[in-house]
Parts: C-alpha cells; sequence; structure tokens
C-alpha cells in the first residue's frame, strides 16, 4: 500500500463518519476545509511561478542579479567616499580663516575644544 491509497482510504473513511456529524458542525467543517484549501492553493502558486520564472529567466538569475549586487555596492562605496566630512583639520582651517560664523565662538565645545587643544600643545 502506498501513500495515496492510504490517503485515499482516510478520505473515504472521513466522508462517511461526516454524515453522522450534526448539520452545524458538518458545515463549520467545511468552510475550515475552503480556507485551509485557499491558503495552501494560493501559497503554493505563488513558489510555484516564481520557480517557473526562475527557471525560464536564468539569465537574469544567474547575471543580472549578482550584476545589480555589484553596482549596489559601487554606489554604496562611491557615496560614502563623496559625503563631507567636518574632521578636525577643516574645523582649524575654517577658524584659522575666520570662516567661521559668530555663534561658533559662542558654543559651549568651543571653549572645551579651545583649552584641549591648547593643553595638547603644552605636552
Amino acid at each position: 500500500m502506498n501513500e495515496d491509497d492510504l490517503a485515499r482510504r482516510i478520505v473515504g473513511r472521513l466522508d462517511r463518519e461526516l454524515d453522522e456529524l450534526p448539520p452545524d458542525i458538518a458545515e463549520r467543517l467545511a468552510l475550515a476545509r475552503r480556507r485551509a484549501l485557499g491558503v495552501r492553493a494560493g501559497s503554493v502558486t505563488v513558489i510555484m511561478r516564481l520557480r517557473s520564472w526562475m527557471a525560464g529567466n536564468r539569465i537574469v538569475v544567474g547575471v543580472a542579479l549578482p550584476a545589480l549586487f555589484v553596482l549596489v555596492a559601487a554606489g554604496t562605496a562611491f557615496y560614502l567616499q563623496t559625503v563631507d566630512t567636518a574632521d578636525s583639520f577643516d574645523v582649524e582651517t575654517a577658524l584659522l580663516a575666520d570662516e567661521l560664523p559668530i555663534h561658533a565662538y559662542t558654543d559651549p565645545g568651543f571653549d572645551a575644544w579651545l583649552s584641549h587643544t591648547s593643553h595638547e600643545r603644552q605636552q
């Protein structure tokens, strides 16, 4: 006996016993079965469509997706190189060239920065 024969025997037995259930329980079971089969059929359909699309588009899966990954990585690297970062050299140059706005001199962190850099120069 294989699995298909066993499944047919189980379904037959359940169908015979279904006639002995009260009608409201049978109706609820039928509704639950339709919902379960609908969900299962929907998920199987999506998986099958994806598999068939991938099988038919091996070039896209094998070449285009890795190429897209390389392009995204290169774009990210390019963006990170072009991002303007304000390091201490730029701040000091702007300070010496008097290009800082007036509120930079009143910033509480400016005094701490001055005392920190002057302390480093003394050592």
